[in-house]
């Protein structure tokens, strides 16, 4: 049975699959006030039951017999021949007969339209927490139930979105940072998103610096300790989220994306074991071997 969604101001879309006959054409629907037509579903307006799908039309010849006329000159045969009956007998009593004669024949044309009725009741509806139509259901797996459904309409139904490592990828690239991903292994539901950085900082520590070599040390001064780190964070993330529809699953990617960012922009800690005195990396925050 074929699935449509009911959106939340009980507006349904309803996939379609239109024929194609050869050279005649393929069908096409009949919009209206209410039904509205789109690529490959239709929108039908709240209280609207039934819609309607019309194939090419179709001509069809109708053909009446008017009479045999004679076109040679044997005065045995008569001129005119009324009935298909009667030019069975002359053939029954003359060969040939059929090279004397000529059918005149009615020839009508009539063309029609056919259609089909699709109703509610015809389809199974599934009544989903929106009132907009998505765009796209870029990345979007509808589950097995709900096969069918075309895009983007998948995205209002259950189902899982792939390409997650990636997703993220994108949005964490960028600003000093380079992020490569590391494929799940076979069997394996999370991909390693390592991302690379850079973390200068000047911790609670100073050291005596002379002004000049030729300064005492009653002239020096205590600057900070600085320091550069080339550091990587290593980052599970699932290959798929499975969620009820695709904005939950993006949704679910964000949370991923922004639990990422608060490590990056938070790298380091006040070192705890020496009074504060120097910084150590936090999180899965990590040097990088160079």
């Amino acid at each position: 049975m074929t699935v449509a969604v009911r959106l939340s101001n009980g507006t349904v879309v309803a996939p379609v699959r239109l024929r194609r006959d050869g050279y005649r054409g393929s069908e096409s629907i009949v919009e209206s006030a209410t039904v509205h037509a789109s690529s490959n579903y239709v929108v039908l307006d709240p209280g609207t039951s039934e819609f309607t799908i019309e194939g090419p039309p179709v001509t069809d010849k109708t053909t009446v017999l008017l009479r045999y006329e004679r076109i040679a000159e044997v005065p045995e045969l008569p001129e005119i021949v009324a009935t298909d009956e009667a030019m069975a007998e002359l053939r029954m009593q003359w060969q040939n007969v059929d090279a004397f004669y000529r059918r005149v024949e009615d020839v009508s044309a009539s063309t029609t339209t056919p259609t089909r009725t699709i109703t509610l009741a015809d389809l199974r509806i599934i009544d989903v927490d929106t009132d907009q139509i998505p765009a796209s259901a870029a990345g979007w797996t509808a589950a097995p139930d709900y096969l069918g459904l075309p895009a983007p309409l998948t995205a209002l139904v259950p189902g899982s979105l792939g390409g997650v490592p990636e997703l993220v990828e994108d949005r964490i690239n960028g600003n000093g940072r380079r992020v490569k991903v590391w494929a799940a292994r076979h069997g394996q539901e999370h991909a390693t998103l390592v991302v690379e950085f850079q973390v200068a900082y000047a911790d609670a520590r100073t050291r005596m610096v002379k002004k000049d070599p030729w300064n005492s040390r009653r002239n020096a001064k205590r600057i900070p300790v600085t320091d550069t780190k080339f550091v990587e964070l290593h980052a599970q993330v699932p290959v798929a989220i499975t969620a009820d529809t695709l904005d939950a699953a993006r949704v679910e990617v964000n949370r991923i994306v922004a639990e990422i960012e608060a490590q990056l922009a938070e790298p380091v800690a006040v070192c705890a074991t020496c009074a504060g005195a120097g910084l150590v990396l936090t999180g899965d925050v990590r040097e990088r071997k160079l």
